[in-house]
């Protein structure tokens, strides 16, 4: 029998009790939807996560320090050992040292990163107001300042909010162009004294504005840092030419004595974590489709019954075992496609507006839209063909004992 008569029929029998469909639908469509939107939930998670942590060229940077070693440094002289690797394309270092910034009567703890554009720049940091400093000035004047416009060229420097805002908490973009003063404490493992070290009153140009309120920070380019006597730095950038060149370049840096870090290790953990939350959220949406699949299988069964003189009628007409089988097939797969459909529309639908409702929330306290639902196409497809597996599973047990309905005995005992 014609595959694409059988689908009709078994739509137009699915039609004659459409309040039972509709029920049957309903349970389907909830399950799905609820699975959908949960599941899109994790993913959304899972994606600005690892966007975050994975910003710029992130899988093609190795972060090297010292870790718990006291017999190696990284100095001009490790760095330049290290930038001679085949596989290494450039190597950032930083310097990270305590400070104080101050005004005219307060001050508050700081912290100086001592670090190239570019590597602040692969660290994921973006500047809101202002630009990004380039090279170091060859000189500059140390004199004490608190707030004022720079009268000579000064080393640039780029501050957080939380900078602005200790200095008065109004419009951030204010202080472009203006001078920060700070004392830097130079920690005793990089002075060369043997003890703590404190360079009072350095002047820095504010040419940016990172917008970040956590905690006080100054950024600067490490040779502005390296001038007052620090030769050592506290970790290192390495750029590599390619991808797929990490996991060899890690050994050789690591033979050599440092602490390697690189992103795809984080990446591999959230995704690992994320899968566990991901099957704990879709189990919730599984429960109301266990309860939906029982529906239908009510459905198919009931509508067997009802229709037992019919099936009889069928196969002496000539209909074979396999067309009625086929049948009730159709219609279990029938329920499955429809309610699967809507469902993932009725899913996608409740996401696109808790997505716009979370970003209207979040311009409004300043933040940046984002986008907590996301839905994976693959994930989506998965769904799509879960429903028609879930509906031919369903339908099985009724469309085999529609198959094996004897005329004789309908006719004899009906």
């Amino acid at each position: 029998m014609d595959r694409r008569f059988i689908v009709k029929l078994a739509y137009k029998n699915l039609m004659t009790r459409r309040l039972r469909t509709v029920l049957t639908l309903t349970g389907i469509i909830i399950g799905i939807s609820a699975i959908v939107f949960l599941v899109a939930f994790a993913f959304g998670l899972e994606r600005l996560i690892t966007r975050e942590v994975t910003s710029g060229n992130a899988f093609q940077l190795l972060d090297v320090g010292t870790g718990s070693s006291q017999v190696v440094k990284l100095n001009d002289n490790s760095t330049a050992e290290i930038d001679a690797i085949q596989s290494v394309k450039s190597v950032e270092p930083a310097i990270s040292v305590g400070a104080r910034a101050k005004k005219t009567n307060a001050q508050i703890d700081a912290t100086v990163f001592g670090a190239s554009a570019k590597y602040l720049e692969w660290s994921g940091l973006k500047i809101k107001w202002g630009e990004f400093y380039g090279e170091p000035q060859a000189t500059y004047s140390t004199a004490g300042a608190d707030l004022i416009e720079s009268p000579i060229e000064l080393p640039e420097a780029v501050v957080n909010s939380a900078y602005t805002k200790f200095m008065g908490g109004d419009d951030p973009s204010r202080y472009i162009n203006k001078t920060l003063v700070t004392d830097i404490i130079i920690p005793k493992a990089y002075s060369g004294t043997g003890e703590d070290k404190t360079i009072e009153d350095q002047q820095f140009k504010i040419i940016g504005v990172i917008k970040d309120e956590t905690a006080v920070k100054i950024y600067t380019h490490y040779k502005n840092i390296t001038a007052l006597g620090i030769t050592d730095y506290s970790q290192l950038k390495v750029e590599l030419t390619r991808r797929s060149e990490a996991a060899t370049t890690r050994k050789v840096i690591e033979n050599m004595g440092y602490k390697t870090q690189y992103v795809g290790d984080t990446v591999a953990q959230i995704v690992q974590i994320f899968n566990v939350f991901k099957v704990i959220l879709a189990s919730f949406g599984v429960v109301a489709l266990v309860v939906a699949a029982l529906g239908m299988f009510n459905t198919l069964t009931i509508s067997l019954l009802e229709r037992i003189k019919e099936i009889a009628l069928m196969k002496i007409l000539g209909m074979k075992k396999k067309d009625i089988n086929n049948l009730f097939l159709a219609e279990a797969i029938v329920l499955g496609v429809i309610g699967g459909t809507i469902g993932m529309v009725v899913g996608i639908a409740f996401g696109t507006v808790a997505n716009q409702i979370l970003n209207f929330f979040a311009k409004r306290a300043g933040g940046d839209p984002v986008q907590v639902f996301y839905f994976s196409p693959l994930f989506l497809i998965g769904i799509f063909l879960f429903s028609i597996l879930l509906g031919l599973i369903t339908g099985l047990y009724p469309a085999k004992r529609a198959a094996r309905v004897n005329p004789l005995d309908v006719l004899r005992y009906e």
